[in-house]
């Protein structure tokens, strides 16, 4: 393995789960801001895509009391007993300071799913890297050994 492969490798298995990691990091930490601080609205359910299937979108839109309506959806995997119909009310967290983050209530990134998924990146990267750096370090001139090996061409 040359150098240049086992950068690609350490790249791949290190930068790529750190990047999901840190948006997953991001929409946890804003989760959990609306949870503490959010403030409540009622909303009401605009449309339901996917009615008949296990993983519907619903779109909902509310008016907080200093601006204008905002919009937003949320997936609903499995669908809940109670079925959400155009005009039924929705609870919405929203932060005063920042409005446009919002978010229907018990829709969010859950703790343990944040914790299920990170944990799965973190042993990717580590078996991953170490997998990589195992085969460079154990079989050092391999590449030399078989450009040395192939006779010249007459």
């Amino acid at each position: 393995m040359t150098l240049e492969t086992l950068t690609g490798l350490l790249v791949g298995f290190l930068g790529l789960p750190s990047l999901i990691l840190g948006l997953l990091t991001y929409s946890r930490r804003l989760v959990v801001r609306l949870e503490q601080d959010g403030l409540h609205a009622r909303g009401k359910v605009l449309r339901v895509r996917n009615p008949r299937s296990n993983k519907r979108a619903v779109d909902y839109s509310f008016r907080p009391p200093e601006g204008p309506e905002l919009q937003g959806s949320f997936a609903e995997w499995p669908p809940p007993a109670s079925e959400q119909t155009p005009g039924s009310p929705v609870d919405v967290l929203y932060l005063a300071d920042a409005p446009h983050h919002h978010m229907a209530v018990g829709t969010g990134l859950s703790r343990r799913f944040f914790l299920i998924v990170a944990t799965l990146l973190v042993l990717f990267a580590g078996f991953g890297t170490l997998t990589a750096l195992h085969e460079y370090f154990t079989h050092p001139g391999q590449e030399e050994a078989r450009t040395s090996t192939t006779p010249a061409p007459p």
